[in-house]
């Protein structure tokens, strides 16, 4: 069989991290087994489920094996759940229902589909040994027909016999080869592998690594080395208190170990990098607490089990190094995310797990969160909320008539009418608001206002306040508003979301094709610097889009029929 190519079982990628290291395992084997898998058993939820047993089966049982030894045993692993699922699915006859080719492959035992997977499947191509170019697949590298995987050739012979079974007009004249490659081609779902697979075997990992360090603690002596552990603490602690002394820190920088400080101004983005695309579920909400970029979306409709299900959101923290942990479904169904810049708190509000509405606080985060009623016990999520930066935990949430306020980042609540609609704070408490085409500000969190001059004549979609003036975004454009001039529009388009940082702005909307834009503005010299964005998000059509930003970056939301998540950087 002329340009057949097959997968020999050698040839595992290295890596240079160690084989305690389940990252590196999971970068290594998840995507490719995942993609294995479905092309396989052609069922993308079954999937999930095989790969997550394989992958952690595997690495439970050969920890202290080298990366060759765990990386071979996932594979066997991974072969014995697909052949499982394959004998557990049952074989359907032939009949004209179905298309003579599949039922045929379908017929074969489970270790041939998987030879004839591995060596037809759509796997990458990469340089071999030879210095030719030959596809990669879950294993390494493919070989050539004859290079000794004869139990794929084995297993296409079997193929092509069954079918001669069959009239070859029914399924054409194409040769198997080529039509395996196509079969394999439509049913392969590219890679990553699927968020709530990464979730719930990082969920698996965190949780091993708890129980094993409560098993060490329980299992730690009162011995003499006790005494040598305890006396090396004590002389390590002296030290970093000593040396916190004499070093001058960001009360902020220390509580996140954040080593960036304060990105340069102007306010400059140096690369925007998806986060997480293909959201089709909703729209996608994003915070920015202290410390960290918090970003929510609802799970794929493939996830749930009804429409009617009140399916909690997919909850994702990102740190100062740009790495994101997905935390699981821990806060509700999100129609807002309000984050603290003073501190590590964040707040969700939107409909919990039995569709009631809720709120869920955060003080770490959003690591963790907690359930509670929403302000006055309202039936709707507030119309504008936000933390105000110059007080700590201290939340507003704005229905209205009607203001609440919180210095505890949301537990409890007081409330007052006003006849102002809050719409930003500036970096410094100053909270600026909106009422019949005229802007006003309050010093004291809304309990009195002060006109400042006119304003936009509908209430603004977006604004970012600074002591100098307020960016007001509308459905046709971004203006400034000064304090002591005229306003003037610097960007057209419909603005979305903005969200200040000092004396700098992060602005993201949409052109008047619905395609989206991301810019910076600088108070001082108000005018905007747009950033590029990749081609594919650049291309996207949106309805709606958010932004939220601390000194280690902005994270962007772009809601549409297909939604993204993606992070930008500042220079520092």
């Amino acid at each position: 069989m002329p340009g057949w190519k097959v997968m020999p079982r050698a040839g595992v990628a290295k890596s240079p991290s160690g084989s305690g290291d389940f990252h590196g395992y999971l970068a290594r084997n998840l995507s490719d087994g995942y993609r294995l898998a479905v092309v396989t058993v052609d069922d993308q939820v079954g999937a999930v489920a095989i790969v997550h047993r394989a992958i952690t089966a595997a690495w439970r049982g050969a920890t202290t094996a080298s990366e060759r030894d765990v990386d071979e045993a996932f594979g066997r692993r991974l072969d014995s759940e697909v052949e499982s699922a394959i004998r557990t699915s049952g074989r359907d006859p032939i009949d004209s229902a179905r298309d003579p080719f599949e039922a045929a492959l379908a017929d074969l035992d489970g270790r041939q589909q998987i030879e004839l997977a591995r060596a037809f499947g759509p796997w990458e191509s990469t340089a071999t040994a030879d210095g030719g170019s030959g596809p990669t697949g879950p294993t390494g590298p493919i070989g050539r027909a004859g290079s000794g995987d004869r139990a794929a050739m084995s297993a296409l012979r079997a193929l092509a016999a069954r079918l001669e079974t069959d009239d070859a007009n029914s399924w054409g004249t194409q040769n198997p080869e080529r039509r395996l490659r196509a079969l394999y081609e439509s049913r392969d779902p590219g890679a990553p592998a699927p968020l709530q697979l990464r979730m719930r075997l990082q969920q698996d990992y965190r949780e091993a690594e708890v129980a094993a360090a409560a098993s060490s603690r329980r299992s730690r002596g009162w011995g003499p080395s006790f005494a040598i552990n305890a006396f090396l603490a004590l002389t390590t602690l002296t030290l970093l208190v000593a040396l916190a002394s004499t070093v001058d820190l960001r009360a902020s920088a220390a509580a996140s170990a954040d080593p960036t400080g304060d990105p340069i101004a102007p306010l400059t983005i140096t690369g925007v990098s998806p986060v997480q695309g293909g959201i089709d579920g909703g729209a996608v909400h994003v915070g920015a607490t202290q410390q960290t970029l918090i970003v929510g979306f609802p799970p794929s409709p493939l996830w749930h089990q009804s429409s009617q299900d009140c399916q909690a959101d997919v909850v994702g923290v990102i740190d100062w190094q740009g790495q994101t942990s997905w935390i699981g479904a821990r806060a509700g169904h999100a129609e807002a995310i309000a984050g603290d810049p003073s501190s590590p708190s964040a707040y969700v509000s939107g409909p919990g797990s039995y569709c009631q509405l809720v709120q869920f606080v955060s003080i770490d985060g959003g690591a963790t969160w907690s359930a509670g009623p929403l302000p006055g016990a309202a039936t709707s999520s507030p119309a504008w909320i936000a933390f105000d930066p110059a007080h700590a935990h201290r939340l507003l949430a704005y229905y209205p008539g009607l203001l609440y306020t919180s210095s505890d980042s949301g537990t409890s609540w007081t409330s007052r009418t006003t006849a102002v609609t809050p719409v930003a704070f500036d970096p410094n408490g100053r909270l600026v608001g909106w009422s019949s085409g005229k802007l006003f500000d309050s010093l004291d969190d809304g309990a009195s206002w002060v006109e400042t001059g006119p304003g936009p004549a509908e209430q603004p979609v977006a604004a970012g306040a600074f002591a100098t003036g307020a960016l007001i975004g509308t459905r046709d454009g971004l203006w400034w508003y000064p304090l002591t001039a005229v306003a003037s529009r610097i960007q057209s388009g419909a603005v979305f979301s903005i969200a200040t940082l000092a004396q700098g702005a992060v602005v993201v909307g949409a052109d008047a094709n619905g395609h989206p834009w991301l810019g910076t503005v600088d108070s001082s010299a108000p005018g905007i610097s747009l950033a590029a964005l990749p081609g594919d998000m650049a291309s996207l059509q949106i309805t709606d889009g958010q932004v939220a930003a601390n000194d280690t970056g902005a994270v962007l939301a772009l809601s549409g029929g297909n939604s993204i998540l993606a992070l930008a950087t500042f220079a520092h």
